[in-house]
């Protein structure tokens, strides 16, 4: 009778089975959980931007006592144009690759008028004069 050794050298039929269903397994909770991450990542982007420009709007309303500002974005670069009592914390950018609808946001001040931000992953955010989310869809 030969002795086994205390390890074997390679492994059986039954556990390379059993760990390609573990992986498989694995890998269908990711696919079915990446779209869910990827959404939730799109709106807290558009919060935030939507945030940061109805500070940018509410400062500048205090600032000129205006109540209407118009701005122009780029959606290429991030970049947004206005007064320049119009201005984000960072250097007039919010992320790059929204799509507003024709590049202008008008932000009012006094019938709480409000804005629309649209991502290209899908949604659209619509924010009060404050920055506040109000909808989305």
């Amino acid at each position: 009778m030969t002795k086994v050794p205390f390890f074997r050298k390679a492994f059986t039929l039954i556990e390379t089975l059993i760990a390609a269903v573990l992986i498989g397994i694995v890998a269908a909770v990711a696919v079915w959980i990446f779209p869910q991450y990827q959404a939730s990542s799109a709106l807290t982007e558009a919060i935030n931007d939507g945030a940061r420009i109805g500070n940018a709007a509410q400062a500048h309303f205090a600032e000129t006592l205006e109540r209407t500002v118009t701005v122009q974005y780029n959606p290429t670069n991030g970049v947004i144009t206005g007064p320049d009592t119009f201005r984000l914390q960072d250097g007039n950018k919010i992320t790059p690759g929204y799509l507003i609808p024709g590049n202008e946001l008008k932000i009012s001040f006094d019938n709480k008028e409000s804005f629309t931000l649209k991502h290209p992953k899908g949604g659209v955010y619509t924010f009060s004069d404050k920055g506040e989310l109000s909808h989305s869809e």
